[in-house]
C-alpha cells in the first residue's frame, strides 16, 4: 500500500432499536469483518465491496448514529461483534470509547508516522486505540432561493435569535453526533468566553427554541431544499452526499440552486476516527480494513465526500471553493480531552433540562 503524506494539521443481528444493517458483502462467515459507521452509505458499501474485491474477505457494514453506534459497543462489550468503528462526527466519540476501553491499539505498518499532533490538532490517540481517517467541519446548509447569503445567520451566537424560530432542523443528539458536536460545541465556545458554560446553555435553550423538528429519516439538507426550514445544521460530507442523493430527483428540481453550505468562524473541525475494536471476533481482518481504508485507494473513496488527511487528493469534487486551509481559517481552539468526558453528560443535560424544560 502506498503511503500517505500526511497533512499538518446485515448482515449482523440487527437489533432494531440499535442499528440499521446494510447487505453483506461476499458470503464467507468465518472470513470476514464486520464495521459500524455512520458514514454515507455510498461511501462505506464502496469501501466494502473494494475491500472485498482486493481481498476476497466478506464484509459485513452496520449503518448507523454515532451515538447508537457508542450505545452499542457499550452493550456488546463482554462479548464484541464489530471489527472495526469509522466515522464519529470527529475523534470525540473514539476518546470517549478508548477511556471506556472498548478499542484495541493499532499500529499499521505502512503509517507507524502518524504523529500525535501537528500543530495544535490532534492526529490519533497516545495508544493508537484510534486513527485518523479524514477532516470533518460542521456547518449548516440553508437556500440560496429563500434566503440570500447576505441574510444568513453569519455566527453560531445568531442561531439563537428568536427570527428563527421555527426555522432551524437538526438530527437528536440521542442519535446523532452531529448534534452532539453542535451542543458541544457551543459549551466549550462559552468556557472559553466566559470561563464556565452558562451562557452555552442559555444560548441551547435559545436554539432548541427555535428548531422546527429533530430530522428522522433523511437529512435536514432535504427540508432546506425544499423550502419547509431555513436553517439544516450538516456536516459538509453530509452536504455533498445530499447533493448527490438527489441529483436528477423530480421532488427537487435543480438541486444544486436549492442548497448552500457554509461554514461560520469559531466552528468546530476535527479529525475523525477509524479504530479496532477490543477483543473483536476477526482482528486481523479488522486490521487489513483499517489498512486499506488508510491507504491512498481507500483514501480516494473517501474522498468523494471528506476532505481527505493526503493532501494530494484535494477538495472533494462539490467544494472545490474551498480548501483545507480555508476550513482550518474558521475552526475553533477544542479541549478535545474536556469534550471527551463530557459528551455524556452534555446529552443527558439536554434531554433532561433542555428538552423537559420546553415540552413543561
Amino acid at each position: 500500500m502506498k503511503k500517505i503524506a500526511y497533512f499538518f494539521i446485515a448482515a449482523l443481528t440487527c437489533l432494531t432499536a440499535l442499528s440499521g444493517c446494510a447487505a453483506s458483502v461476499g458470503g464467507d462467515k468465518e472470513n470476514k469483518v464486520v464495521f459500524y459507521t455512520p458514514f454515507p452509505d455510498a461511501t462505506a458499501l464502496k469501501l466494502a465491496e473494494t475491500f472485498h474485491e482486493k481481498t476476497g474477505i466478506a464484509v459485513e457494514p452496520v449503518l448507523d448514529g454515532t451515538t447508537k453506534i457508542l450505545a452499542r459497543l457499550r452493550i456488546e462489550k463482554r462479548s464484541p461483534k464489530c471489527d472495526v468503528w469509522f466515522g464519529g462526527s470527529g475523534m470525540i466519540p473514539f476518546m470517549a470509547a478508548a477511556k471506556e476501553d472498548l478499542l484495541a491499539s493499532y499500529v499499521p505498518k505502512e503509517h507507524r508516522d502518524i504523529p500525535y499532533k501537528r500543530g495544535n490538532l490532534v492526529m490519533r490517540d497516545r495508544l493508537w486505540r484510534w486513527l485518523p481517517l479524514d477532516v470533518v467541519s460542521l456547518g449548516y446548509c440553508y437556500n440560496p432561493k429563500i434566503l440570500a447569503y447576505e441574510d444568513i445567520p453569519k455566527t453560531w451566537a445568531e442561531l439563537a435569535d428568536p427570527k428563527w424560530k421555527g426555522q432551524i432542523e437538526m438530527w437528536d443528539p440521542a442519535e446523532s453526533g452531529t448534534s452532539m458536536l453542535f451542543l458541544e460545541a457551543a459549551l466549550w465556545r462559552s468556557r472559553r468566553l466566559d470561563g464556565d458554560e452558562s451562557e452555552g446553555w442559555k444560548y441551547l435553550q435559545g436554539v432548541y427554541k427555535n428548531l422546527c423538528r429533530y430530522t428522522r429519516e433523511g437529512k435536514p439538507a432535504f427540508s432546506v431544499a425544499r423550502g419547509e426550514t431555513r436553517i439544516g445544521l450538516h456536516f459538509e460530507n453530509q452536504y455533498l452526499e445530499f447533493l448527490d442523493q438527489q441529483a436528477g430527483s423530480d421532488q427537487l428540481k435543480d438541486i444544486s440552486q436549492n442548497i448552500a453550505w457554509y461554514l461560520p468562524p469559531e466552528s468546530a473541525v476535527l479529525i475523525d476516527g477509524i479504530a479496532l475494536i477490543k477483543n473483536c471476533p476477526h482482528p486481523e481482518n479488522g486490521q487489513k480494513f483499517i489498512d486499506f481504508c488508510l491507504s491512498r485507494e481507500g483514501q480516494r473513496i473517501i474522498n468523494h465526500y471528506f476532505f481527505s488527511l493526503d493532501p494530494e487528493l484535494g477538495a472533494p469534487e462539490g467544494m472545490k471553493n474551498m480548501t483545507l486551509e480555508d476550513i482550518f481559517a474558521r475552526a475553533m481552539p477544542i479541549d478535545i480531552d474536556w469534550m471527551a468526558d463530557n459528551y455524556d453528560r452534555a446529552r443527558k443535560k439536554w434531554q433532561n433540562e433542555i428538552e423537559a424544560e420546553a415540552e413543561q
